[in-house]
């Protein structure tokens, strides 16, 4: 059955350098997150970025989205590469550690779903417009509050 939608709140977490990727995570949820959870999710994102040095062609930037969901908390890796292509990672963490779903046809969530359309308008604005500046890029986060 389809859950009924009601809005959750949005918090900017303190900025990840994960490799040579600088990170702007997200948190989705009615609780703050505690301190070992924000960890285990930054060392999650770490093992999933790998990814990143294959993939090639980055910018060193990226985003990542923990939401507390039903289902446990989901980690979204997100970093861009090719200079216009977003490239993504896929967590779940259901009380037993963290979990990659890669293999299923999973992309995001209505909740996250804003965070992905501010972080690509946002790289259309940094990043693919004269000045490029990966630090404007940066600095531009969905604003805290409801999504």
């Amino acid at each position: 059955m389809t859950p009924l939608y009601a809005p959750r709140p949005l918090r900017h977490l303190m900025m990840w350098r994960i490799g040579s990727i600088r990170v702007k995570p997200y948190h989705i949820g009615h609780a703050v997150p505690t301190e070992p959870r924000v960890s285990a999710a930054r060392l999650e994102a770490e093992r999933m970025a790998e990814a990143a040095a294959t993939e090639g062609g980055s910018h060193d930037l990226g985003f990542a989205v923990m939401h507390e969901g039903d289902m446990g908390t989901w980690l979204l890796m997100d970093w861009w590469a090719h200079g216009d292509i977003l490239c993504q990672r896929l967590s779940l963490n259901d009380g037993a550690g963290f979990r990659a779903v890669d293999d299923r046809p999973l992309a995001a969530c209505v909740w996250e779903l804003p965070v992905l359309a501010h972080e690509r308008n946002a790289w259309v604005r940094h990043m693919m417009h004269a000045p490029v500046s990966a630090d404007r890029y940066l600095s531009d986060r969905l604003p805290e509050g409801a999504v």
